[in-house]
């Protein structure tokens, strides 16, 4: 009797025990199919993000492409059937006025025939948009016009707020960077020097690479700064300003008008001897937008300079200067 008891339980034990190891073996290999299950899907969902992420990448490009071609500053002049150029006419021989056969003030100048010609190329008309200097790059920063032609000068300063043509012209063979002031004045100083330590009172206008190079000659309170050079020379003549810095080519109309002003001598008092501001540029927006017409203005420029064509044109406006009004 007890012997069938004995071996009863032994069997039970057995059985529980057989039960045990059978429950330990599957165990691994039900943990190792679900890991493997989730690392699958993993893969699957890491594979779809990636792809996800190309198409938006794919996508935004695509779509600012689109948007800078409908936005291109080059088709929407030519769907207008005019060019909007923002130009300061107070500075002959580039951009001045004259009286026309009907005693109207007209926009002349070699930049507006340079604009022109741009216009002509595109094949739309040109309109003046005109402002005095900071007036100018105003409009151009605010994208007020299409393209701004004023006798600038490239600066690193400017180039943050817009976007420049290839150079187009350069002061003339006698031009530079100099001082024009009152021959009474002028008797007094023999360099640079003494007119810095002297602490003029100087003017410049607006904006210009010449209100830059004023900077360096006076104290900060000494600057008169104004819109356009007519204001200036009025100034300087009549003694509220001692000096006035400007391009001398510009100057010429000027000397013509105020007989008791003079420009210092170049050898002493050329402001620019390296020539960084002797060439002129073409001003634009900035933007992608305006890539095309950037491009059609460097095309103009450089068959201007290789024909003559930017020669010619200062040659005209050098005459034409003679009858500029105010």
């Amino acid at each position: 009797m007890f012997n069938n008891q004995f071996k009863q339980i032994a069997i039970k034990a057995a059985t529980m025990l057989l039960g045990v190891s059978l429950l330990a073996g599957c165990t691994p290999a039900t943990t190792t199919t679900t890991t493997a299950g989730t690392t699958a899907s993993g893969t699957i969902a890491a594979t779809t993000t990636a792809g996800t992420t190309a198409a938006a990448t794919t996508t935004a490009q695509t779509t600012a492409a689109a948007t800078t071609a409908a936005n291109d500053s080059l088709a929407k002049i030519k769907a207008a059937g005019v060019i909007v150029m923002g130009t300061s006419p107070d500075y002959p021989p580039n951009e001045f006025y004259v009286l026309d056969a009907n005693n109207q003030k007209q926009i002349v100048g070699s930049d507006i025939m340079l604009g022109q010609a741009i216009a002509d190329k595109i094949g739309v008309k040109l309109e003046n948009k005109p402002t005095d200097f900071q007036g100018v790059l105003s409009n151009i920063q605010a994208a007020q016009v299409d393209m701004a032609i004023a006798g600038f000068s490239y600066t690193e300063g400017r180039k943050s707020a817009m976007q420049y043509s290839d150079g187009y012209a350069t002061e003339s063979e006698v031009g530079w960077q100099g001082i024009l002031m009152s021959k009474t004045n002028a008797a007094k100083y023999t360099s640079l020097d003494q007119i810095k330590a002297a602490k003029l009172k100087f003017g410049a206008q607006s904006g210009s690479v010449q209100q830059e190079m004023a900077a360096k000659l006076t104290d900060p309170m000494s600057l008169k700064i104004m819109g356009t050079l007519d204001a200036l020379a009025l100034s300087l003549n009549a003694g509220d300003i001692d000096a006035l810095v400007i391009s001398t080519d510009n100057a010429t109309n000027m000397l013509k008008t105020f007989s008791d002003l003079m420009i210092l001598p170049k050898e002493t008092f050329n402001l620019d001897p390296e020539n960084l501001y002797a060439q002129n540029v073409v001003a634009f927006p900035l933007g992608d937008q305006h890539k095309s017409l950037i491009e059609v203005a460097n095309e103009v420029i450089k068959a201007a300079k290789a024909d003559g064509s930017m020669e010619k044109w200062r040659a005209e406006a050098l005459e034409l200067a003679k009858k500029a009004v105010e």
